[in-house]
């Protein structure tokens, strides 16, 4: 199983500041390989929207597919991730080229300030067990078995009573989805996708659609679109 676990540290905002109707057609097909499901083949894994695609992902990339495994589950796409990339990317939900949809703009990634670093985030360790009692403190909660570790009461030879341990905060399940940073999306069959290309010498947008998934394999339609109307 390959896992992919970190802890949240940077929020990505993405927001929404006008909408435009598509109408527009895809000039494009391409397929991206997964490298882990395809590990002994020289296929395309990265696309980059202006140029077409890649066989090496340390070339210019505006989008893989494949990289990201949560419980051999690799389909997955995300956008670049450098340093000097901004690029933001959204789910517009299940749409065909011939349909009529809304295109939202979606701000890019704040530029970095001097001696920051971009962290990408993924919580994959699934949904907790039940909230913690009153009068125990939690000191380890088991993921995969859902189980509370809590110490005991803990008495004082001084005073009879029961000297109780600060209660814990509740813990709420959790709904046994990966928590996955904004620079991944799932990748699924019929849906529609917007992409806001910003790096050191680029600022565009492209729309794609997930056309077909199959043993590793993504294949995509697309088009570059001009930004849409604030």
């Amino acid at each position: 199983m390959s896992l992919v676990k970190s802890l949240l540290i940077v929020t990505v905002p993405i927001i929404s500041l006008g909408l435009v109707p598509s109408n527009i057609k895809a000039q494009y097909s391409s397929t991206l390989y997964s490298p882990y499901k395809r590990p002994n083949e020289s296929r395309s894994v990265c696309l980059n929207f202006q140029t077409g695609l890649r066989t090496s992902s340390r070339e210019p990339c505006d989008l893989q597919y494949g990289l990201l495994g949560i419980n051999n589950d690799f389909d997955w796409l995300q956008v670049g991730m450098g340093q000097e990339i901004r690029t933001v990317i959204r789910d517009l939900g299940k749409f065909d080229w011939n349909d009529q949809f809304d295109v939202p703009t979606i701000a890019a990634l704040p530029k970095l300030q001097p001696g920051e670093k971009r962290v990408v985030k993924i919580d994959a360790s699934g949904a907790y067990g039940a909230n913690v009692a009153p009068g125990v403190n939690a000191s380890r909660v088991d993921p995969g078995s859902g189980v509370i570790q809590a110490r005991e009461i803990q008495l004082d030879s001084r005073n009879p009573r029961p000297v109780m341990w600060e209660p814990a905060p509740p813990r709420p399940k959790q709904d046994g989805k990966p928590k996955v940073d904004p620079a991944f999306v799932k990748a699924v069959v019929g849906h529609m996708y917007v992409v806001h290309v910003v790096n050191e010498v680029s600022d565009y947008y492209a729309l794609f659609r997930v056309d077909t998934l199959e043993n590793g394999a993504c294949t995509l339609s697309w088009k570059l679109i001009p930004p849409p109307q604030k």
